[in-house]
């Protein structure tokens, strides 16, 4: 009579007077896949028929046929019992065929009556399966980092400006500019004035962690535009003194600073 499998935990296997061995949870001869994980397809999370085929598949590789040999002396003519309810899918299935069906060329042969074809290394899924988790942790900071870019660029900007222009940086508008790699490089703009076809505007950037304010005086009829770096509020009126806005701030002529 050809053995069967059973329901139970290692202790159960233990009680029984009949010749039993426990190959589920914990065991040296427990399934490494699980219903609920990735498979080697990187599709969807596999049930428990897949685990079970995934195992059989493995059996059949390079590395798992050493195992099936070991498999197959070790519990010959055993009764096997896991945890898995009865009418589920189970490992012990693959390994009763394995350990007991007879054919020519003895235990090796059977490992090749598992169904399916054999399975590349297990190392390959493995770095397979590292890979993929990698580029979706990359994927989702990606989405993160897009989604908080804007707010975190203008809030950088912000506060370093008051760190750098002191308070009445808080009457600055900054907006978001662009996007490079929003990641690593956050970067605004504030709107100053324009006098005389010249714009001015505050350009903050903070790449890699370096931050910068920058003066922009662009040309509003030509491409010309001029960029200055700000490293206080005294050294941007000096910049500004330059243009010619400095006629309607001027503090000596009645500006409105």
């Amino acid at each position: 009579m050809m053995p069967v499998r059973l329901q139970g935990e290692a202790r159960d296997a233990a009680s029984l007077s009949t010749a039993c061995a426990y190959v589920g949870p914990r065991s040296p001869y427990a399934n490494p896949f699980r219903a609920g994980e990735r498979g080697p397809s990187l599709g969807m999370p596999m049930d428990a028929s897949d685990a079970v085929d995934l195992f059989a598949t493995t059996l059949r590789g390079p590395v798992g046929r050493s195992y099936a040999a070991r498999f197959a002396r070790a519990l010959h003519g055993f009764d096997l019992m896991c945890t898995c309810p009865l009418d589920m899918p189970c490992h012990a299935d693959v390994l009763l065929r394995l350990a007991n069906e007879p054919g020519p060329g003895g235990m090796s042969l059977a490992v090749y009556s598992l169904e399916g074809p054999p399975m590349s290394h297990p190392i390959m899924f493995a770095a397979a399966q590292r890979l993929t988790a990698a580029e979706e942790r990359r994927t989702t900071a990606r989405e993160n980092a897009f989604r908080t870019w804007g707010p975190r660029s203008i809030t950088a900007a912000s506060k370093y400006a008051r760190h750098l222009l002191g308070d009445e940086a808080v009457t600055l508008d900054w907006e978001a500019l662009g996007l490079l790699s929003f990641e690593e490089h956050l970067q605004a703009i504030a709107s100053l004035d324009t006098v005389s076809g010249q714009h001015l505007e505050l350009y903050y950037t903070d790449q890699g962690g370096t931050e910068r304010i920058l003066l922009r005086v662009s040309c509003v009829s030509c491409p010309s535009q001029h960029v200055h770096e700000v490293t206080s509020l005294e050294q941007l009126g000096r910049l500004l003194s330059q243009t010619p806005a400095w006629q309607s701030i001027d503090p000596r002529d009645g500006g409105n600073l």
